[in-house]
């Protein structure tokens, strides 16, 4: 599809106006009745005026309430990234570190999940339903071992209700025999050997070799 271009300048009293010149067709979507960028093109626009720390926020909120994927977002990234424009380094390396993963997860589960196979672990199952209540996911879970890793979001873990649902959630885990250690994105981002190794020695103590 061709670009659309404008060449009309419209000012607004206390209006800053951001133009783009490379606005394809399948990047505009009708929202009430008006023309708006979807939702991977307006997050890649966005890249050229937020920091990188206010951008990752932006995106994992948009993960986490499964309003896009780190895939949608890469194509987007991938049509009209080019050398030079603002955004797209900034936009390249909040995706990079927010792959693989789950399809829509946050960025911490997606960090987790990379440290883990980038430290020689197997592939886990991701959002993994709870042997006892298929209604409830572990973030992820070794099955074999009975092991599962949780993800502790500051975000999440503010909400009171979200915090009693998760310790009796871990309760349940142990009657029924697995083991459940949590890691924050502290532990992720300074201490990664760590992890990695405690859940290599929890896998390790769970399957004995052959």
């Amino acid at each position: 599809m061709q670009p659309r271009c404008s060449r009309t300048t419209h000012v607004f009293p206390g209006v800053d106006v951001h133009r783009c010149h490379d606005l394809a067709d399948d990047h505009i979507v009708i929202v009430g009745g008006l023309p708006t960028t979807t939702v991977g093109r307006t997050v890649f626009d966005l890249a050229a005026i937020l920091t990188r720390g206010h951008l990752a926020v932006v995106v994992d909120e948009l993960l986490a309430d499964r309003v896009v994927t780190v895939e949608a977002l890469q194509t987007v990234l991938a049509e009209v990234a080019k050398r030079g424009k603002p955004g797209v380094s900034k936009l390249r390396t909040v995706l990079d570190t927010r792959s693989p993963g789950p399809d829509h997860g946050t960025g911490l589960e997606r960090l987790g999940a990379r440290v883990l196979l980038e430290g020689g672990l197997p592939m886990p199952q991701f959002e993994f339903p709870t042997p006892w209540d298929a209604d409830r996911r572990f973030d992820l879970a070794y099955p074999i071992g009975r092991l599962a890793i949780e993800w502790d979001s500051r975000r999440w873990h503010t909400q009171v209700q979200a915090f009693a649902r998760d310790r009796e959630r871990d309760r349940m885990a142990v009657l029924h025999g697995w083991r459940v250690p949590r890691f924050t994105w502290e532990d992720l981002t300074e201490r990664p050997y760590e992890v990695v190794e405690t859940v290599r020695r929890a896998l390790d103590l769970a399957i004995p070799p052959a």
